[in-house]
């Protein structure tokens, strides 16, 4: 878990580190979703069996993507594996809650606010490397293991590679974490910090798996830079 709290997400604006801190909708939403008791707008369509999710990704791929966009994709991804993304789809695509744990409150919302201000800081680093369509979801009342998702599209490998590389140093130096996930630049490359999972696709890739409509009833955590001015020149 997270140990630095004073991290900033902004220059003047310190990341959450208390439940008083995080945005009172997300916190709200926290507190009524411990001992795995889900409130009535996560219980809808929450349970997705494999066979079905596989089923809506196929059908995606045959209803979202014309010929020539699928003859496109299907060369950009030529050097990934069908077995590799099936691989990865297969972890992180489903949508499963069961949680063994249980914690107060009051420690269930601490370790969510230390996760998020993590993810939000993997998420800066993302915007500084000119990532494009940053999400951070809160996916904890859908799955059981992990908290928050990243996803974010990189529009080259090497560019896929830097976004990857600075988020390992920065975790690695300021967290003392290490994440689990690819080296390489693949065309959906994984970061996983367990709490906090990262995505960085290719615009093919993150269109033909488009986990932002499996988890629809993720909450989107709001992103303090985006909101920013650009520095004037």
């Amino acid at each position: 878990m997270a140990s630095s709290t004073g991290a900033l997400l902004a220059v003047g604006s310190p990341l959450p580190c208390s439940s008083s801190q995080i945005p009172r909708k997300l916190s709200s939403s926290l507190l009524c979703l411990n001992n795995g008791d889900l409130s009535t707008p996560y219980n809808r369509s929450l349970r997705l069996s494999r066979g079905k999710v596989l089923t809506t990704l196929s059908n995606s791929k045959r209803f979202a993507v014309g010929k020539e966009a699928e003859d496109s994709f299907l060369s950009d991804v030529s050097e990934d594996s069908d077995e590799m993304f099936d691989d990865l789809f297969n972890k992180y695509g489903k949508v499963v809650y069961k949680s063994d744990d249980v914690k107060s409150p009051s420690a269930e919302v601490d370790d969510d606010a230390e996760s998020l201000a993590f993810a939000v800081e993997m998420a800066k680093v993302a915007s500084e490397v000119k990532a494009g369509d940053i999400k951070v979801l809160f996916v904890k009342p859908l799955v059981y293991w992990t908290r928050f998702f990243i996803i974010t599209t990189a529009f080259s490998r090497p560019q896929i590679d830097a976004i990857g590389s600075r988020m390992r140093d920065l975790a690695e130096k300021k967290y003392g974490r290490v994440a689990n996930g690819d080296v390489k630049p693949n065309a959906w490359t994984l970061l996983d910090f367990g709490d906090v999972v990262i995505h960085i696709f290719l615009p093919p890739q993150r269109t033909f798996y488009n986990l932002e409509d499996f988890y629809g009833n993720a909450m989107s955590v709001p992103l303090p830079f985006e909101d920013q001015a650009p520095p004037r020149s």
